[in-house]
């Protein structure tokens, strides 16, 4: 049920897509007594950072194989996605969004919804997640995610004239019997993929999980992808999205980009697609591809404005903790 988000992102921010497991990591006492960086005056602590560090560092089973290179990039990856966030919390203060006691409450009785009898609270404790915490981060996330809606979503239009320009150029990609409305999961560790397919086949709704568990920017629309083309995914993805069922669930795929799990939810079967046939699905594709260029322009704006300050000597301290699963 909880998300470890990969240290890169492309246009949903690396913190809008996870809710942390919050644990605390011991940091040196010199490094403590000040930030590592500042955004507006906002901190980033050595302590905040070094958590997300350890995540990121988590997923490599055998950490020796990364170069010094390797992970002077990863610092930067997961120090920007830190400075990201401070940045879209300042906005969201200053547009006084916030997320009431009773949206949290909802948000969370949605979660529990999709595991049956007393599921939610015994994953609590089979993790030790401290609850508290954990609602603290769903609280921030929801809060990023209206940021998002408000400030950006709510501001691109598309018009039917655009829609079928769009279209004009790209009817391959709605061509009929080349697509699928899919949906996916997707995580950075095998076991966790193992447990959540094991989830699904007990029953619990794909769209909730994928809410929940999944790292790929689609997880907050439940994992849909939209009416996906025949070769633009991942050859294994690819495969199994074009072999599969309508409803079927896929077993485990290793992919470049981690662990999936695929939903088939329908085929285009038509023999022959008219304008009115795909005139929704194009405004919908064309919306989100406006979207995330708004999305782009709109965090560039915000972070030229910011004045933000970083030690780097501090950020060269953070070391490599221990691998125990490889000695």
């Amino acid at each position: 049920m909880f998300i470890s988000c990969p240290g890169y992102h492309k246009i949903i921010p690396y913190f809008v897509c996870a809710v942390y497991i919050l644990t605390v990591y011991g940091c040196q006492e010199n490094a403590a007594s000040k930030p590592l960086a500042t955004v507006d005056g906002m901190k980033i602590s050595y302590g905040e950072f070094k958590e997300s560090f350890v995540k990121e560092l988590n997923v490599f089973q055998d950490r020796s194989s990364l170069s010094p290179e390797d992970i002077d990039h990863l610092k930067e990856e997961i120090l920007n996605a830190l400075i990201i966030e401070k940045i879209m919390l300042l906005r969201a203060k200053e547009l006084s969004l916030s997320v009431s006691d009773g949206e949290l409450m909802k948000k969370i009785e949605e979660i529990k919804e999709s595991y049956s009898n007393d599921g939610f609270e015994k994953t609590l404790v089979a993790q030790n997640v401290n609850y508290s915490l954990w609602k603290k981060e769903l609280r921030k996330r929801m809060v990023l995610e209206k940021l998002i809606a408000s400030d950006v979503n709510t501001k691109v239009t598309v018009t039917e004239n655009e829609a079928r320009a769009y279209y004009r150029t790209h009817k391959r990609m709605y061509a009929p019997g080349k697509r699928v409305h899919a949906a996916q999961i997707v995580v950075r560790e095998r076991e966790k993929a193992d447990e959540i397919l094991n989830r699904l086949k007990n029953g619990e709704d794909f769209g909730k999980v994928a809410k929940e568990e999944s790292i790929g920017p689609e997880a907050a629309r439940g994992g849909e992808l939209g009416f996906v083309s025949q070769g633009v995914m991942p050859e294994e993805i690819d495969a199994a999205l074009f072999s599969q069922q309508n409803e079927e669930i896929s077993p485990v795929i290793k992919s470049p980009y981690g662990y999936h799990i695929v939903k088939i939810i329908e085929r285009e079967t038509e023999t022959r697609k008219k304008w009115f046939n795909v005139k929704e699905q194009v405004l919908v594709d064309v919306r989100k591809q406006k979207e995330e260029k708004a999305y782009v322009l709109w965090l560039e704006a915000l972070k030229s404005k910011a004045v933000i300050t970083i030690d780097r000597d501090i950020l060269k301290r953070v070391a490599v903790p221990v691998n125990h699963a490889t000695e």
